[in-house]
């Protein structure tokens, strides 16, 4: 018998409450058989009662069975390809048999009736779903619509500490008891201060298709937005009816959409319930993946009867493919706005993760309101700008927000709300900031010993720090031991505009000399993200700051540095950055300096690099351009979200000739393709090509030549600008040509591998090459491995990675090794380093 357990429930307390107010009737049976009009049996078809709203499915031989209390009730019964038929049937004290005919909807449906004999119908409606997809893809040329947003976010704990009774508390402390009312107060203000909310009010622009805008204007934060999940459209469409839901931020490849062509492959189907809507027919579908990969999700899809589209969805996404999340959960809900146009009208997204004894959980909510189908837009107003931002919308009332909100606030919401605008309300008050400067300026022996002495100025948003007695010692590898006092100041203004001025002095003990640089820097437009700085002083500088680990503690990669540097960058059109750096040095051996320190224990090296003394001034050109760099403006700045498409670069530095007593004459040139790849469930890609030389050497000192990076024993060092497997410093003065190149599959292809997939492993590959014209050298390699992540806090992730190296050069013979890797993950831009 072909009945569910919550039908069975409602059956059996309609049959109660019908048998409790009858005369003793007995329950009777219905039964029958389900055919075509060949008389072929229909199996797994839907008989629904009106009067109950329930009902079961016929078996695979079309029989169905169903028990029902004495009454008149009307049977409608519906199965893919077959036109409804309703039927009035009366039960009395005896059974009754009631058999079906039901008529094709089309000639064209004889293959199905083969092939719905073999398997869950669920299998037809997805494929009348695949095959109407692109129909409800393209419905819309164009619209704008209101979208209310709402992120929340609660910190709870995982175990909770047993609580003492309040009596036993009172007698052990001495002197009068707590207020009991002022203490549950604190405990409440705790709670509330865990809880983060974000509310956002927005028109989404859109053009077919992929074109987006936004278009913010109303903004309210409480507490911090770090583990909130809000969503920018250009890069988050939850569209299912692609047959990839990209998931930027979220996930570290796309999912597969539960009707992608290919869903088949990756899903299976079975039809749990039919429902009756008004007078829509709705098919409930349990989505499981064949295989659990990080590019699924599982869950429910509702489809409509006859239209043949997504009702409402509600999947959830593999915890192997989240980036910060351990459960991340999508609910979407469809309205009919004309006629056969469903759009959805309500999203959901519900994630959580944890981090040691706390449980982080969040729920965002997107609210569609005002559509309007093909809406006309003016010319060029969609572009590389996604969203705006208003400076109004940050200034938005509670009353605002009262008139606005289509849904109210939770019960602690309201709470949050009301608490932090009366915290907000006090803290923009004189005595308030002024209290609080004090208390953050008050200097602490802990400080003075340990954490550093901070002022803070409230009004100006400003800081100066000055270091801990235990931060002034400092350590040099020339000469060791130093005493090394410094001190930052930094100022944010209300337009956007930063300052930072930092200054240091050094003294050696070994050698007692003095170092020490200053320097300031300014962004003095936001918008264009133009920055200018100086800094000016006197230290060690490494030849080569990228070189091997080891090769950094050696002395004969050092000399002594005095120099004035100027510095300035902006962006001149979207995309394309300019940057200007102009180096005016005094270049000393540190021939004659004790160099001597601990680190000649490990390095067995004590002689510096040797030279005369000379005056360099060099300048560096560079210009960068990423065509269609997506970006969101906001009041006082501009986000940068990035690229489909390569950033080119182009170099230029230039040692100046008898320029301000500069010694130096040569001119070096470089070009670099920089891009990411997202291929889709295959993973990700990154390269970088670059080539260069110097085309002006007459001049040209050894500090100055084009250096490459010495591998390092056991390491795995950044592949986009190191190798692996290189064993000694090399530098050109020539043509030279290298590229990199690294492919993580994200689980592609190890989460095909029974009982390895529950390892959590990923797999990585990777080459690089290189050619130096001058001496003919060429170097290839090729690499490959695994990866895991491991969670070190609420959105801290560290990636470890173990890899095997194989590398060749026309100098030694093939040879291989392994290299091990730590990474942690930028949790601003939510990616790896490599």
């Amino acid at each position: 018998m072909k009945i569910s357990l919550s039908r069975c429930r409602r059956l059996l307390v309609s049959s109660s409450i019908v048998s409790f107010l009858s005369t003793g009737a007995a329950a009777q049976n219905i039964s029958g058989y389900v055919t075509d009009e060949h008389n072929n049996p229909v199996p797994f078809a839907n008989i629904f009662i009106k009067e109950l709203q329930s009902g079961v499915a016929s078996d695979d031989k079309g029989h169905y069975y169903l028990t029902i209390d004495p009454g008149i009730y009307n049977l409608v019964v519906t199965s893919v390809g077959f036109h409804t038929q309703t039927a009035q049937v009366i039960v009395r004290d005896k059974p009754v048999t009631r058999d079906f005919k039901l008529q094709s909807s089309s000639v064209e449906l004889n293959e199905i009736e083969i092939r719905v004999r073999r398997r869950d119908p669920a299998y037809e409606i997805i494929q009348k779903v695949i095959d109407n997809k692109e129909k409800y893809l393209k419905q819309v040329s164009s619209s704008r619509v209101n979208v209310y947003v709402r992120a929340g976010e609660t910190v709870d704990d995982r175990k909770k500490k047993k609580e003492q009774p309040e009596e036993a508390d009172d007698l052990k402390k001495e002197g009068p008891p707590e207020d009991p009312f002022e203490v549950a107060r604190k405990k409440e203000e705790a709670r509330l201060q865990k809880i983060n909310l974000v509310e956002m009010q927005l028109v989404l622009n859109y053009r077919y298709p992929d074109q987006y805008k936004e278009e913010r204007t109303a903004f309210k934060q409480y507490g911090t937005r770090d583990g909130l999940f809000i969503p920018v459209f250009s890069r988050t469409d939850f569209n299912f009816y692609h047959n990839l839901v990209d998931l930027k931020g979220i996930s570290e490849i796309p999912m597969i959409s539960p009707v992608s062509r290919t869903a088949i492959l990756s899903y299976r189907f079975r039809l749990e319930q039919t429902l009756k809507e008004g007078n829509q027919t709705v098919y409930k579908i349990r989505v499981t993946p064949r295989k659990t990969g990080d590019a699924t999700g599982r869950g429910y899809l509702f489809i409509n009867d006859s239209t043949w589209n997504i009702n409402r969805l509600e999947l959830t996404l593999h915890k192997g493919a989240l980036k910060f999340y351990d459960d991340f959960t999508i609910r979407q809900t469809y309205q009919e706005m004309d006629s056969g146009l469903w759009i959805p009208t309500r999203q959901e997204f519900v994630y959580e993760t944890t981090s040691g004894a706390k449980l982080f959980r969040g729920n965002t909510v997107l609210i569609y309101s005002d559509y309007k189908k093909d809406h006309v837009f003016p010319p060029r107003f969609f572009g590389n700008e996604v969203a705006v931002t208003t400076k109004e919308a940050y200034e938005r009332d509670s009353t605002y927000w009262n008139d606005t909100r289509p849904e109210p606030l939770t019960a602690d919401q309201q709470k949050v709300v009301a608490y932090r605008d009366s915290i907000e309300a006090v803290r923009k008050s004189k005595a308030y900031i002024d209290s609080m400067a004090a208390r953050y300026n008050r200097i602490t022996v802990g400080e003075v010993l340990y954490h550093g002495v901070g002022f803070r100025n409230e009004g100006k948003k400003s800081n100066l720090f000055l270091p801990s007695l235990a931060n002034l010692i400092g350590f040099e590898i020339i000469g060791g031991f130093r005493i090394a006092p410094y001190s930052r100041y930094f100022r944010s203004f209300e337009n956007g505009r930063m300052l930072n001025i930092g200054t240091s002095v050094s003294f050696g003990l070994k050698n007692k000399d003095v170092n020490g640089n200053q320097g300031i820097w300014v962004r003095y437009n936001p918008y264009r993200l133009g920055d200018a700085s100086m800094r000016f002083g006197r230290e060690f500088q490494s030849i080569n700051s990228f070189d091997a680990y080891l090769n950094q503690l050696r002395i004969s990669n050092y000399i002594l540095h005095e120099h004035v540097n100027l510095f300035h960058r902006i962006e001149l059109l979207n995309g394309l950055y300019v940057s200007n750096d102009l180096v005016f040095s005094n270049r000393r051996s540190l021939h004659g300096y004790d160099n001597t320190s601990i680190i000649n224990e490990v390095i067995k090296e004590t002689d510096p690099l040797l030279f005369e003394d000379y005056q360099a001034l060099i300048t560096n050109t560079r210009l960068a351009y990423t065509p269609a760099q997506k970006f969101m403006t906001e009041p006082n700045r501009k986000v940068v979200l990035g690229s489909r498409y390569p950033t080119f670069i182009f170099n230029h530095r230039k040692g100046w000739d008898r320029v301000l007593t500069s010694d130096i004459d040569f001119d070096y040139i470089d070009f670099t393709i920089d891009q990411r790849l997202l291929l889709g469930t295959l993973g990700n890609s990154r390269y970088t090509l670059m080539a260069g030389k110097f085309v002006n050497k007459r001049d040209l000192r050894y500090v100055d030549v084009k250096r490459f990076r010495q591998s390092d024993p056991y390491l795995y060092s950044d592949p986009m600008y190191s190798f692996q497997l290189l064993d000694t410093s090399l530098f050109a003065t020539d043509w030279f040509v290298e590229g990199h190149y690294i492919h993580h599959f994200n689980g592609a292809m190890i989460n095909n591998i029974p009982l390895v997939k529950k390892l959590k492993l990923r797999t990585v590959a990777g080459a690089g090459f290189m050619w130096i014209k001058q001496n003919g050298f060429r170097h290839e390699e090729v690499f490959g491995g695994v990866e895991r992540v491991f969670k070190i806090g609420a959105r801290r992730r560290l990636k470890l990675g173990f890899y095997g190296v194989l590398a060749q050069s026309n100098f030694l013979p093939p040879r291989a090794d392994w290299k091990i890797s730590f990474d942690i993950i930028d949790t601003w831009k939510r990616e790896w380093s490599y």
